[in-house]
């Protein structure tokens, strides 16, 4: 594929599998007979929708990288780039339905609301891995990829998340919106930068 081709689609929330480390560190213990009732209601809400692009990676200066025509200041990142050439901008998304259903539960039953959450992030977090291996499988064998990055971690502000949803065309292929403090809707979703490494 070429570098600046923007590539999107759908992954079906059954094929999914939530890490159950991840859910049990979100929930805890002891719901297991609300469990299963919780999950099925989120994977009739979802609509899982991904977006990445690849784009050369450049260091004009200590502490800035550049990913395609796209100036970054951050220190923290431009470490976990150091080595990369190219980079891939993600974008995964479980869609509005899931918004709608945590705000339903949230003015009928606080503990599913609860459960629901905790599931939701984590299913948000199975699609993020899922995305990450259709792009290795994508771009082929022996290359290195290096740990995804997402905005507002270490130095890196939340303020990349604008630009970074625009080159992504986030309104048009996940359906992400961003209010005034970076705060993306639908709630379940997630941005990231992850390098390539020959």
């Amino acid at each position: 594929m070429q570098n600046g081709e923007l590539i999107y689609g759908i992954i079906s929330a059954e094929e999914l599998t939530i890490n159950e480390r991840e859910l049990r560190r979100r929930i805890g213990e002891g719901f297991a007979p609300q469990l299963e009732k919780c999950r099925k209601n989120l994977l009739k809400a979802a609509e899982c929708r991904t977006a990445w692009v690849k784009v050369p990676v450049d260091f004009p200066e200590e502490g800035v990288c550049l990913l395609g025509d796209m100036e970054i200041q951050s220190r923290d990142l431009s470490k976990n780039l150091k080595g990369c050439r190219e980079a891939v901008m993600m974008g995964v998304t479980l869609g509005i339905g899931v918004d709608r259903l945590l705000q339903r539960l949230s003015r009928v039953s606080l503990a599913d609301h609860f459960i629901t959450d905790g599931l939701a992030s984590a299913l948000a977090e199975s699609l993020c891995d899922a995305l990450d291996q259709k792009i290795r499988k994508e771009l082929g064998e022996g290359l290195r990829f290096h740990p995804r990055y997402s905005p507002g971690y270490g130095d890196c502000s939340i303020e990349v998340q604008r630009p970074l949803l625009q080159r992504l065309q986030a309104g048009t292929t996940l359906g992400i919106t961003l209010n005034d403090s970076y705060l993306m809707t639908p709630v379940k979703s997630i941005t990231a930068i992850m390098g390539i490494e020959e």
